[in-house]
């Protein structure tokens, strides 16, 4: 190979290798102005979170079917999340959204849109169904609060009312305002 031969084929190599620079630049800027200061970073589909006490017992399992990131303010959003949250006891209360919301603490869960929560029969609770929106779950303390109306259902009784606030620890549910509901009764009717 001659110094001419020589000459030419550096100059091809740093003609391919300067094209190929200038393809990846061109492309870097293109991907960088085509992302949303306030958009998604990330997403997880079919998440399975659970969440042990210091002892290593379940406290809380989290399903959803897909979780997406949002850098901006650090949140999550939950499409159809199905939260179990589970007693020492073994009682468990299974709560699912059509979507919620949440920060990667994960201190505060907000199930948006319909919300159903039940709660089986065991041997010493009755089944209990809930119907209600926009819940606000705080899964360490056991606890969630809504605003809006709620439908508590059980075994003999349907019960409506205007705010609801959980206490999945000691099986409370505490109603707010404008309660109204019908109880069966014992089924004893003479005539």
């Amino acid at each position: 190979m001659n110094l001419k031969q020589f000459g030419l084929l550096v100059l091809l190599l740093l003609s391919v290798i300067g094209t190929g620079w200038l393809l990846d630049k061109k492309d870097n800027s293109r991907q960088l102005a085509s992302v949303s200061a306030t958009g998604p970073d990330s997403f997880v589909e079919s998440i399975d979170l659970a969440v042990m006490d210091e002892k290593g017992h379940l406290k809380y399992h989290v399903w959803a079917e897909q979780m997406t990131h949002f850098p901006h303010d650090d949140s999550l959003k939950l499409r159809r999340p199905d939260i179990d949250i589970v007693h020492k006891d073994g009682a468990v209360w299974h709560i699912n959204a059509e979507r919620g919301e949440t920060t990667s603490a994960g201190d505060r869960l907000w199930l948006l849109g319909k919300v159903d929560i039940r709660r089986p029969a065991s041997t010493t609770v009755s089944a209990i169904h809930v119907i209600t929106s926009d819940l606000l779950i705080k899964p360490e303390d056991e606890l969630a609060e809504t605003e809006n109306a709620a439908m508590i259902t059980g075994n003999r009784y349907v019960i409506n009312a205007i705010g609801l606030k959980a206490d999945f620890k000691t099986n409370v549910l505490e109603l707010l305002s404008q309660v109204r509901g019908t109880i069966e009764g014992s089924g004893d009717e003479r005539g």
